[in-house]
């Protein structure tokens, strides 16, 4: 298994003057007829954001989203545009 190389590592080799390792080379696409990952169509094109929150935020959340019959996502969504319309930004979410 090859070893995983750390930022801390990797600056403790340059201040002693070794060269730098190769970083790891990405993964080719697959060839025909090899399985994908699974990407579903409704994420295409789109970024995650993360924030960490309260864990009773994130509860409430989940509890709202069950009462209204919706995702979580799909609110977090709908608090985006909101907030955008609040601060005259363009609804792009």
């Amino acid at each position: 298994m090859a070893e995983r190389r750390s930022i801390a590592g990797a600056l403790r080799a340059a201040a002693q003057g070794a060269a730098p390792e190769p970083a790891e080379r990405p993964t080719p696409p697959p060839e025909a007829g090899q399985a994908r990952p699974y990407r579903a169509r409704t994420r295409e094109g789109k970024k995650m954001i993360a924030a960490p929150v309260d864990p009773a935020a994130r509860q409430t959340l989940k509890v709202l989203a069950a009462e209204l019959d919706r995702k979580a996502e799909d609110l977090i969504r709908e608090a985006l545009r909101d907030l955008f319309v609040k601060y005259g930004k363009p609804g792009v979410v």
